[in-house]
């Protein structure tokens, strides 16, 4: 689990980062394996960073000089419809607008005077993100790699007729078999086998075009013309559903 706060207040930055590690220490301990907290001092700095699928959870103060969270959670919109967004906030008069970005939550600051709202938040939103993390164990240049499944964007052969998988920000081959990762994939809502030996995560389509998908990566995935009618409704299934 990956998660970014961003406050243009360096104590108040450091006070949140404390808590949100403290309470995942203490509540969900197994989790800490696999846990990174990134910090960013302003909203650029964390849209610098910023890409779809990056993080499970982003935790933005709404008051941040020069571009607010809530531009910044705007602008995170267009990219990842999906991301959970919780506010840091000094007051509950701006809550309401919270709806246009769906937020998931608010803590008020100070944090430290606050700290019952802020476990009843943290206890209701990282459940569910805990749920849906999910590794695949492989080998990776002779090294155990647990791949989040969540983080997948599609997997293929290639031309070594090798298993390639690639991730968000990184493509790598494994030995694993094809179908072994497909009978962990392709149960899971939003994983579709659009051609012969590709699966795509539909978290990641910008768009479904005639014969392929384009992927928020910048990739073309085709679609194989035996899949296309099946593999249209099921992306339309997933888009009403998801």
């Amino acid at each position: 689990m990956r998660i970014a706060i961003a406050d243009d207040l360096e104590t108040d930055l450091q006070v949140a980062a404390s808590k949100v590690r403290q309470y995942i220490e203490a509540a969900y301990p197994e989790a800490m394996k696999n846990f990174e907290l990134d910090t960013f001092p302003s909203a650029e700095a964390l849209l610098e960073s910023f890409e779809a699928g990056k993080y499970e959870l982003l935790i933005l103060d709404i008051f941040m000089a020069d571009m607010t969270g809530m531009e910044a959670a705007e602008a995170i919109r267009l990219q990842d419809e999906k991301v959970p967004i919780v506010f840091l906030t000094t007051s509950q008069d701006y809550m309401l607008e919270g709806y246009r970005v769906f937020a998931a939550g608010y803590l008020l600051k100070p944090l430290t005077e606050h700290l019952e709202e802020f476990s009843h938040t943290m206890g209701h939103i990282l459940p569910s993100i805990l749920e849906e993390e999910c590794f695949i164990s492989t080998t990776v240049n002779g090294e155990e790699l647990e791949v989040l499944v969540s983080k997948i964007v599609y997997l293929d052969i290639n031309v070594r007729h090798k298993l390639c998988i690639h991730l968000v920000d990184t493509v790598f081959e494994t030995p694993m078999l094809y179908h072994q990762c497909q009978e962990l994939l392709i149960d899971r809502k939003n994983f579709i086998e659009c051609h012969h030996r590709i699966i795509i995560n539909m978290d990641y389509v910008k768009r479904m075009e005639a014969d392929s998908f384009l992927m928020q990566n910048g990739d073309s995935v085709p679609i194989s013309q035996r899949r296309k009618k099946e593999t249209k409704a099921l992306f339309m299934h997933y888009l009403v559903h998801r």
